[in-house]
């Protein structure tokens, strides 16, 4: 099954809540990819954070059992699409990978501030935008 592998930074925020967003909606079996995550900059073997774990359940995604993943070259060249959360994260992904800048793409037109380290309700507004961009993207890809 081809992926669709979502990142960000850390992969302990915003790219899990994607990746569970887009399992939750039923993005699997809609688009026939398999939803992945991955940091750019992070450590393997990392959960969630726990307002992000919070946040997503809120809106219907259990992402209890994530760990953390470091984007690898492998991964990105096996990926159907990598989906960024900011602009910033795309430029250094098609930097870093030229050959997979054809299926590059940011989650929203704009960008998805980091919740790391904030409270709740910083992280509830991310996981709504977040929520939001991926139910366009399996809209998008399902038809």
């Amino acid at each position: 099954m081809d992926q669709i592998v979502f990142i960000c930074t850390g992969n302990t925020c915003r790219s899990p809540m994607a990746e569970g967003f887009f399992r939750a909606l039923g993005g699997e079996e809609k688009t026939g990819l398999a939803a992945l995550s991955a940091g750019m900059y992070t450590s393997d073997g990392l959960p969630a954070s726990g307002n992000a774990v919070t946040a997503a359940a809120e809106l219907g995604a259990d992402i209890t059992s994530h760990r953390s993943r470091m984007l690898t070259p492998e991964l990105a060249r096996e990926a159907k699409y990598l989906v960024c959360m900011t602009g910033a994260q795309y430029d250094n992904l098609c930097a870093a990978f030229p050959d997979c800048a054809d299926k590059v793409f940011t989650l929203t037109p704009a960008d998805v501030s980091d919740p790391f380290g904030g409270d709740l309700e910083i992280y509830r507004r991310a996981a709504a935008e977040i929520k939001s961009g991926v139910q366009s993207i399996i809209g998008r890809l399902a038809g």
